[in-house]
């Protein structure tokens, strides 16, 4: 499959898997694609030379870091919303603001550690927008992080390809597990408390000092 990859032009390789990348992180549907691997594959189409080192690691760290942006987007679009999609607040809404609240209390931990672990990569940027946190304190935190994902993936792709298809088999795990401890630890406090169409809690913690709670005006003056 590589050998067929590096056959074809550099340009066309390079924007498929840039929106791969993107989609992953910024679409639901994220869930299922392979933004790990795409940027292994790229790792490994330097290697072979099909596609230069310098150029292939800023389009890759790019996307990585468009995609998380556009999931947080689409979080903040459902700001105040039962869930973080109509199709998935059908299911269980207060276990969704459990788990809004979990993220929001995690902040900057919750975001940067869900770069790196599969399915989290998709939804945590999302339930931190929908949680209504500024987008000036999620963007500190998540750019250098998507940054990092993808340079690290690349190179290791590139100079060390046994550790890097060891390490990637593990987050992809760990990702999963991650996400579904997340959401049944959610519900199962919801049940054991009886708390039912729960409210994401007010904006507030270190990590966001920085920016301003949408609705927030600055004192008037005269």
């Amino acid at each position: 499959m590589v050998e067929l990859l590096g056959r074809l032009p550099a340009p066309l390789v390079l924007a498929v898997a840039a929106m791969l990348i993107v989609a992953e992180a910024g679409t639901l549907a994220g869930v299922a694609l392979p933004g790990t691997s795409v940027l292994v594959a790229l790792g490994c189409l330097t290697r072979l030379g099909a596609l230069p080192f310098a150029g292939t690691l800023a389009v890759a760290v790019a996307a990585a870091v468009a995609g998380a942006q556009l999931s947080y987007v689409q979080g903040r679009r459902r700001e105040g919303a039962a869930a973080i999609h109509p199709l998935v607040g059908r299911f269980a809404p207060a276990a969704w603001a459990r788990a809004g609240r979990m993220v929001a209390r995690r902040g900057a931990w919750a975001v940067a550690g869900g770069q790196w672990l599969g399915a989290a990569r998709t939804l945590v940027p999302r339930l931190t927008g929908w949680t209504g946190v500024p987008y000036a304190a999620f963007a500190r935190v998540s750019v250098p992080t998507a940054a990092a994902w993808a340079t690290t993936l690349v190179t290791l792709s590139r100079f060390v390809p046994d550790l890097v298809d060891a390490l990637t088999a593990h987050l992809a795990v760990a990702g999963l597990l991650a996400v579904g401890a997340v959401l049944v630890v959610a519900l199962a406090t919801v049940e054991l408390t009886g708390e039912r169409g729960l409210r994401v809690p007010p904006r507030r913690g270190a990590w966001i000092r920085g920016g301003r709670p949408r609705g927030c005006r600055s004192p008037d003056r005269s």
